[in-house]
């Protein structure tokens, strides 16, 4: 094979020319990387065949990462979207509140964000939670204080005199309250 290198006796015997930062420890810790260097051993890979597997491999993950992180891809994904001005910024106001909603803490909130910050998948998530923070809305857009309001003017000498000179617009206003809460039931 290759160079007449030899594997060495066991998986665990591999001496690889690892690229900068990656250390033997740090790949058999490495729950992806779990396995490999039996598999490889199993296939009879010497020591340059998998230094260099591995070496293509790491490049291949900066790669990804890079990309996954980059603001212009995630911007470009987003405009698909979300495609005016407005719509850009409101979704990401919804997103940001969203994640400051539901992480633990500020120090968390950082962790997601240097993640998945640039993420246009996990920013629609989020924006779409965020949109659903917003204070509860009323039962067909009715308020207590527009049921008071309602009450009031049903105890009102325009509403309960026919010959009040407001009492055409107090029972429209009424009759709209009422509508407005009862409508589609």
């Amino acid at each position: 094979m290759g160079a007449g290198e030899a594997p060495p006796k066991d998986a665990d015997s591999y001496q690889l020319d690892l690229p900068q930062g990656l250390s033997m420890d740090t790949l058999k810790d490495d729950p992806l990387f779990a396995g490999f260097l039996k598999g490889a051993h199993t296939r009879g890979l010497n020591n340059a065949q998998v230094s260099y597997l591995v070496g293509e491999f790491q490049q291949r993950i900066q790669l990804l990462e890079e990309q996954r992180n980059s603001p212009d891809v995630g911007a470009a994904e987003l405009r698909k979207i979300w495609q005016t001005d407005q719509q850009m910024s409101t979704g990401l106001s919804r997103s940001f509140k969203g994640t400051q909603a539901f992480a633990e803490d500020q120090d968390h909130a950082a962790r997601l964000d240097k993640k998945f910050g640039n993420d246009p998948d996990f920013i629609r998530l989020m924006a779409k939670v965020g949109s659903e923070l917003g204070e509860d809305k009323p039962v067909q857009g009715v308020t207590q204080v527009d049921v008071e309001n309602r009450e009031a003017l049903m105890r009102s000498e325009a509403y309960n005199s026919p010959n009040h000179p407001e009492h055409a617009a107090t029972v429209a206003k009424v009759k709209a309250s009422y509508e407005r809460q009862y409508a589609g039931q």
